[in-house]
């Protein structure tokens, strides 16, 4: 995309991105938006962020605005509420066509095609894979995660002393702990080993 938000470069757009998302389970209905802003008008989070925007976001998406749109923060703010679902006249289901964009960017982004524009899929990770491992979620090293990927280890450096203080004063455990079952959840993963059982 130009300088200009509102110039669009015709050569960086993609003509089969929306066919791409069309074809992400939640993603079907999205060639069928008509653009009546249904969704924005309804959507909560444009209250709290004036810059958030469900049918720019699904504009963008038919145009062929690959890039802009994976990785843009966008994505990642919308709260699954189901508002705009509820009210599309197209039966769109933007929540849906979100969850879509979602998988697509986290494949691109794993493919070191693009930089994602959130933090927060890092953080989502780093939460599900320490249930994964123990059958909950042991905040030592989920946070050491989140911020070893997130922030960057100089970045995470800076965690240490808040670390340090909340440990001392026993808020967060030095061992994980499992529970019984773990084995059962790391089923619903589709993963193997590790814990107990």
């Amino acid at each position: 995309m130009a300088a200009d938000e509102n110039k669009v470069e015709i050569a960086l757009l993609d003509s089969e991105f929306k066919h791409e998302v069309a074809r992400e389970p939640g993603g079907e209905n999205i060639k069928a938006c008509f653009q009546c802003s249904s969704c924005t008008l309804s959507c909560p989070i444009t209250e709290l962020d004036d810059g958030f925007n469900p049918r720019r976001i699904i504009r963008k998406v038919l145009l062929g605005m690959r890039e802009d749109v994976l990785s843009s923060e966008d994505i990642w703010n919308c709260a699954g509420c189901l508002m705009c679902y509820e009210r599309c006249p197209q039966n769109v289901r933007f929540t849906d066509v979100v969850e879509s964009l979602r998988r697509i960017a986290l494949k691109e982004s794993d493919a070191g095609r693009i930089k994602l524009g959130s933090s927060k899929p890092i953080f989502d990770r780093a939460f599900a894979g320490t249930v994964r491992r123990y059958g909950r979620i042991f905040e030592p090293e989920m946070m050491t995660r989140y911020l070893l990927f997130g922030k960057g280890p100089i970045g995470a450096l800076g965690y240490t002393e808040l670390g340090l203080r909340m440990f001392l004063k026993g808020k967060i455990p030095l061992l994980p702990h499992w529970i019984e079952g773990s084995s059962k959840v790391r089923r619903l993963f589709g993963t193997k080993g590790g814990g107990k059982e």
